[in-house]
């Protein structure tokens, strides 16, 4: 019926705005400035609620997920697309060498701004992946949870039921 973007830069949702615009989806999809600690909407709101690439940059983790939990319909499903670590050699070394070395060259080159780039394997290695993910959403109160490596175990697709 409705999706509703909602992110608390408006840098991002202006992008955002455009997409739809280009799409010409502004019926159907909606983009409002929002804070995934405060969620400006009623208790069992929505049938799901996505992420991607944006958990791990909650101020507080737990408090962003509980928002997710409340506005979330019983049954709702929440699906989450981030970054992990790669567990499994050679991947594991190939990860922290490209991370550690490469992408902040990279970053550099094409942004000038070489933290940037460093803080996203930053972010990445301390955000809690895999199981550690799932006991968190356990203990917010979701069910089913599942943790679906991707690319090798650089990204995660974790699914998880209200």
């Amino acid at each position: 019926e409705q999706i509703i973007g909602l992110d608390i830069s408006r840098g991002m949702l202006e992008v955002g705005k455009k997409k739809v615009a280009d799409k010409d989806l502004n019926t159907t999809i909606k983009m409002i400035v929002g804070d995934s600690e405060n969620l400006p909407f009623e208790d069992g709101s929505f049938d799901a609620v996505t992420v991607a690439f944006g958990v791990r940059n909650f101020e507080n983790l737990e408090k962003g997920l509980s928002e997710i939990y409340r506005v979330l319909k019983p049954s709702g499903t929440f699906v989450v697309l981030e970054t992990s670590v790669p567990t499994k050699s050679p991947f594991k070394q190939g990860y922290w060498f490209y991370t550690k070395n490469i992408l902040p060259l990279i970053g550099k080159l094409f942004s000038k701004d070489r933290s940037a780039y460093a803080y996203l394997s930053e972010s990445a290695a301390v955000f809690p992946y895999g199981q550690a993910f799932n006991n968190i959403l356990g203990k917010i109160g979701f069910i089913a949870m599942e943790n679906r490596p991707q690319t090798f175990g650089v990204a995660s697709i974790y699914i998880a039921t209200k």
